[in-house]
């Protein structure tokens, strides 16, 4: 193969990926059709927070919208956002990771491990993690010690084959060199 080749076969390969730009977890919003979610504002900006949300609700709303029904992807957009509600303010950041930890372990503690707990507690403390990224915030150090992305593989095991989780885990993979050293313990 020329040169030439090479380099339009290489170009061809390059066409074919998409270009994401940002912590994936937090900068491509999850579409979720007319699903119930934390309120946000039409618009194609990553950050449609809306400014008239009463932030004092945020933890309780968040873990309202986590019920046993809500979907995956769902599950993920409601998490997002409040990451990104939350994301200026690393004690209300941490109160809902701490009452998501909390739920999971609760529930593992009383023999009846809960599958989309794990995932939730997994899957906020990684996207608060990346919103540190955006907002160029520095988080407790208990939440950079706790790995997110064990709970969400956690829930993986419990639940079995599921596409959604593993999208799920791409997108907390895919920026983690970008994400701050662990604290030591």
């Amino acid at each position: 193969m020329d040169a030439r080749t090479l380099r339009l076969a290489a170009l061809g390969l390059l066409a074919t990926f998409t270009v994401w730009a940002g912590p994936p977890a937090v900068c491509h919003p999850i579409d979720i059709g007319n699903a119930k979610s934390l309120p946000w504002r039409a618009g194609s900006n990553y950050n449609m927070a809306d400014p008239s949300y009463d932030l004092s609700r945020l933890s309780a709303d968040t873990l309202a919208l986590l019920t046993t029904g809500t979907p995956i992807k769902v599950r993920m957009e409601t998490m997002r956002r409040a990451a990104l509600y939350s994301g200026k303010d690393s004690r209300l950041a941490s109160g809902i990771a701490f009452r998501l930890m909390a739920r999971a372990l609760d529930a593992e503690t009383s023999g009846k491990p809960d599958t989309l707990a794990w995932f939730d507690a997994g899957y906020f403390v990684e996207t608060l993690k990346q919103t540190g990224l955006v907002f160029k915030w520095d988080m407790q150090n208990t939440l950079l010690a706790v790995d997110g992305a064990s709970w969400v593989e956690r829930a993986l095991r419990l639940g079995g084959e599921n596409q959604d989780v593993r999208y799920a885990l791409s997108l907390i993979d895919a920026d983690r060199s970008r994400l701050p050293v662990r604290a030591s313990k």
